[in-house]
């Protein structure tokens, strides 16, 4: 699932790319994944991109939004030519590099003969239009109101892991798997302790080192994991995976101690570790 960093790189290579261009037509393939009138955006310019946690918003003139989450597979990809849409390696889950592929669900189109293309190999991913850009129910991590004392009331009444504390979108908008893994092992952090258990001291370098890690992760442009679900719009890969410590290095030897990074699954999703760092 694409996290912030992912979404990040996604809005700062759109915002290079999209800003004044004007929607000549959108087609949408999978209804259900497209929620609004096309007929509203049409004709209109897109002037700015914003995020918040996961939720990507084209502004639009005239006061509108397209709002979109990408969820686990979701994918945005741009070429300046429609009619031509070939990218340099094939596109995960379309088995191809030519686009529209066999994922592809919404493609807008662009006064300059320019595309976007929405790709979403699950379907659980969505688009809406609306006079608002959408926004988590929490804050997110890079706010400049995600302040420590913000980070310790959002976690500190809650009995369940760490972990899952932090994947919490309620709590705290943007940080997933990959990035909760790396985050508490980088702060030396049982995934299982319960939140509420965590001290003073471990709760200010747990804020510290989800924020830093984040950062790490836009740095390199995401996280394209072994599935390869995540692309960036010019069909270029994340390589936040190349510097990760634990996650998806099971089996693999502890870059702090020597010892096993051990997987196990919690809340349904997999939790790398190392048993001795993390005590």
């Amino acid at each position: 699932m694409p996290e912030l960093p992912e979404v990040e790189t996604i809005r700062l290579s759109l915002a290079k790319n999209i800003i004044g261009k004007t929607i000549k037509e959108v087609s949408v393939i999978e209804e259900k994944q497209f929620h609004g009138q096309k007929k509203d955006i049409l004709g209109k310019k897109v002037i700015g991109l914003n995020r918040t946690g996961k939720i990507l918003a084209i502004e639009l003139s005239g006061g509108l939004f397209i709002n979109i989450h990408l969820k686990l597979t979701g994918q945005l990809l741009f070429h300046k030519d429609k009619n031509n849409a070939v990218f340099k390696t094939n596109i995960p889950f379309s088995s191809t590099n030519k686009m529209p592929g066999k994922t592809t669900r919404i493609i807008f189109y662009f006064n300059d003969n320019s595309a976007l293309f929405f790709n979403d190999m699950r379907k659980f991913g969505w688009i809406k239009v609306a006079k608002k850009a959408e926004e988590p129910k929490s804050l997110d991590v890079l706010s400049p109101d995600f302040t420590l004392d913000y980070f310790s009331k959002a976690i500190s009444k809650t009995a369940r892991p760490i972990k899952i504390a932090l994947m919490d979108q309620d709590k705290l908008a943007g940080v997933g798997n990959i990035y909760a893994n790396e985050a508490l092992f980088r702060a030396r952090i049982n995934p299982f302790k319960p939140a509420k258990n965590l001290n003073y001291k471990e709760v200010k370098v747990l804020y510290q080192k989800v924020i830093e890690t984040i950062k790490d992760g836009i740095k390199h442009k995401g996280t394209t994991a072994g599935d390869e679900a995540y692309i960036a719009p010019l069909g270029d890969r994340g390589d936040f995976q190349t510097i990760a410590q634990v996650y998806q290095k099971e089996g693999k030897p502890c870059q702090g101690c020597k010892g096993t990074v051990k997987r196990i699954k919690q809340g349904g999703r997999s939790t790398f570790y190392c048993p001795t760092c993390q005590k």
